[in-house]
C-alpha cells in the first residue's frame, strides 16, 4: 500500500493482523472499511474502528481508537481533517441479548 490515509497506519495494520481471524488481508480493503467508519458522524466525537467478534481470532469485538484533528495545510488557510491511530486496540466481550 503506497498511500497513507491516516497517521499510524502501519501500526494499525500490525495490530489488526494480530486480532483478525483471516490469515491474509488486503490492506487497501481494510483501510477503506476503516475510513468509511471513521467518516461517519459520532454523537460523542469519539472515534473507533470496530471489528466485530465474528472476524476476530478470539471471537470478541475489538475496538481500535482514533482521534481526528483539523490541520491547516498552507498559507491560504486550507484546512483538512487528519485521522490518527491511537495505537492501543481494546478487545471486549459483548453480551448477547440472550445473556441479558
Amino acid at each position: 500500500m503506497d498511500r497513507t490515509y491516516f497517521e499510524g497506519q502501519t501500526a494499525f495494520l500490525k495490530d489488526y493482523e494480530k486480532v483478525v481471524k483471516a490469515t491474509a488481508i488486503d490492506p487497501e480493503q481494510v483501510i477503506d472499511k476503516v475510513m468509511t467508519q471513521l467518516n461517519k458522524p459520532t454523537p460523542d466525537d469519539k472515534l473507533y474502528y470496530i471489528l466485530p467478534g465474528e472476524y476476530t481470532i478470539k471471537g470478541n469485538t475489538v475496538r481500535f481508537p482514533f482521534r481526528k484533528e483539523l490541520i491547516a495545510m498552507d498559507n491560504e488557510a486550507t484546512v483538512s481533517t487528519q485521522f490518527f491511530y491511537e495505537d492501543s486496540p481494546y478487545e471486549y466481550e459483548v453480551a448477547d441479548e440472550e445473556q441479558l
